[in-house]
């Protein structure tokens, strides 16, 4: 029956091509899809999971890292008090507009950080460094975004919010989700750009000692500063995503493309199972005439749907692996865990199984008595 299987469906390329198709289509379009997803919402807690902080606290009513409201700076003596606080820091998330050279203008983020703690800072440095950050008037922007400022090179200078800008650093692939420009700078500097009032900040971040309970300190902390809500650097990060994904409803448009491609490549399979019974009648009905059954005519037919997503799935992977490899950029990132990997093949075995139902319900109602007629 294996043999069967096998060479009927070798033997019928043009179907077998067809069914192919389908099974890589949805293969990639789930891989794909789910990786932008993922790629795009991680980037909505950018600044929370690559700050060292354990710790983020900030206004009520905030929900989202990048939109933040001003916090009295006196507040921070009660958290450094606490028994388990190895450090505590002002930080500031503020917004700020650049003038450009030719005239222009664009919206920015600032982000300003303590020049004594590493908490917060610019990652992915590519050029400039730490030594620059903090000089006054030096910011780190991200590469791909010195186009949208007028295309500045090192030691450029700029406007923002009407003040002096020196352009000392660069660093690769730090975009947020809304693609406005991140500029890292000293807490003074951001203080200037931001036109938050000096006394205040946008954040405490929190580093805790080894070993300490970050929840019960959460808890202390809540206690002492009520005005504030008090996150672990987790639940802010998953907090900024949720922000993002109900708001926007990113979720809803990536979960129906990918059903649509999984409905398209169920068709495509289904059809191209059905085909080939039916090209093949004959021969089924030979098999049933010299005492095949049911339960083995299923088997070729799952055995068929099987090879199909073997094969869909080995090609699909190197696609995707390319897509990934060559085509992820901090504007679009494509980010891919293993789970997603393996739901997709998971997925793509599952789709070419229910197609299988369809060509089986037809030749389980084969009559063997066709062969005599033929």
């Amino acid at each position: 029956m294996s043999l069967f299987a096998l060479k009927t469906l070798l033997n019928n390329r043009g179907k077998l091509i067809t069914a192919l198709t389908g099974v890589i289509f949805s293969l990639v379009l789930v891989n794909i899809q789910g990786g932008l997803y993922f790629g795009l919402i991680h980037k909505a807690s950018l600044l929370v999971d690559y700050c060292e902080a354990d710790i983020w606290v900030g206004r009520h009513q905030v929900e989202n890292v990048d939109l933040a409201h001003d916090i009295p700076v006196e507040w921070i003596n009660r958290i450094r008090g606490i028994p388990g606080v190895q450090d505590a820091v002002p930080y500031i998330v503020g917004s700020g507009v650049a003038s450009l050279p030719n005239g222009g203008f664009e919206p920015v983020w600032v982000i300003g950080t303590d020049p004594a703690s590493r908490m917060g800072g610019a990652w992915n440095v590519v050029e400039g460094g730490e030594k620059y950050l903090f000089r006054p008037d030096s910011i780190t922007i991200e590469r791909l975004d010195a186009r949208k400022l007028g295309y500045v090179q090192t030691n450029d200078v700029i406007e923002i919010n009407g003040r002096r800008a020196k352009v000392t650093g660069f660093t690769e692939g730090v975009m947020g989700f809304m693609t406005t420009p991140y500029i890292f700078t000293s807490l003074d500097s951001a203080h200037t750009y931001s036109g938050i009032r000096e006394g205040y900040c946008s954040y405490f971040l929190v580093k805790v000692d080894d070993g300490a309970d970050i929840d019960l300190l959460s808890d202390q902390i809540q206690e002492l500063v009520p005005s504030v809500n008090v996150y672990t650097s987790s639940e802010f990060s998953q907090l900024s995503r949720d922000y993002w994904m109900h708001r926007t409803g990113i979720g809803i448009s990536f979960g129906m493309a990918t059903v649509l491609g999984l409905l398209v490549g169920l068709l495509m399979v289904a059809q191209s199972l059905y085909a080939l019974a039916l090209d093949h009648v004959a021969d089924y009905a030979t098999l049933k005439a010299i005492g095949a059954e049911n339960g083995q005519i299923l088997r070729v037919v799952v055995l068929q749907a099987l090879v199909i997503a073997a094969i869909g799935i080995a090609i699909g992977s190197v696609i995707v692996w390319v897509a990934e490899t060559n085509f992820s950029t901090p504007l679009a990132p494509i980010d891919i865990p293993p789970l997603l990997r393996l739901a997709g093949a998971g997925l793509v075995v599952g789709i070419c199984l229910v197609a299988s139902i369809l060509p089986f319900q037809r030749l389980r109602r084969i009559d063997p008595a066709i062969v005599l007629q033929g």
